[in-house]
């Protein structure tokens, strides 16, 4: 009887933490921590709807137009972008939105050699990659930490040519104080018609 109280309680254990609603698809839907009261209104950006952590201002128009001249002529960039918006916060916390120009979906890209790149541009020594549903479009995530910051590299609606980043940049020290507000506007993500 004890093992079986037992079982019962680490598969109620397992179902409550991991976060998904049908873990044997490719993209399963991802459950969030939410607390509304810590972000902003919907904003939108080109199709994208996104609300951004409250605290976060938007760049500057020209401190906006030098990065995003730098940002879109990368020769390093994996994707062509347009970059949409850039959000800072006074704790050192950045937000930047981009949509990927590409022809075709970039989902297969997605791979070990981009996980590669993407270790070696951020200087980690490893990226944990997730892929499920937001709002019924497919993303692909990847969280790389470094020595100062923690990145949630976010690609939304992936299997499609519509398809938006999304990266969340955190100081390692504040992290821990800003993951509720991360999660919750990552759950706001969706396409506008």
């Amino acid at each position: 009887m004890r093992i079986f109280i037992l079982l019962i309680t680490f598969l109620a254990l397992q179902s409550l933490n991991c976060g998904t609603n049908d873990s044997g698809s490719e993209f399963p839907k991802l459950v969030f921590r939410q607390d509304l009261t810590l972000l902003s209104s919907p904003n939108a950006f080109d199709k994208l709807s996104l609300s951004i952590p409250m605290g976060f201002e938007k760049l500057s128009l020209d401190k906006y137009l030098s990065i995003e001249k730098k940002f879109e002529t990368e020769d390093d960039n994996y994707f062509k972008l347009d970059l949409l918006s850039i959000y800072q916060h006074p704790d050192g916390q950045v937000i930047f939105i981009s949509k990927i120009v590409e022809t075709k979906p970039i989902y297969q890209a997605l791979n070990n050699d981009y996980e590669l790149g993407l270790i070696e541009t951020l200087n980690a020594s490893d990226t944990n990659k997730g892929r499920f549903l937001i709002n019924n479009n497919e993303a692909v995530q990847y969280i790389t930490t470094n020595d100062r910051f923690v990145n949630y590299r976010l690609f939304y609606n992936v299997k499609s040519s519509n398809c938006y980043l999304i990266d969340y940049f955190v100081p390692k020290q504040t992290f821990s104080n800003f993951q509720l507000s991360l999660e919750t506007s990552i759950s706001t993500i969706s396409i506008k018609n």
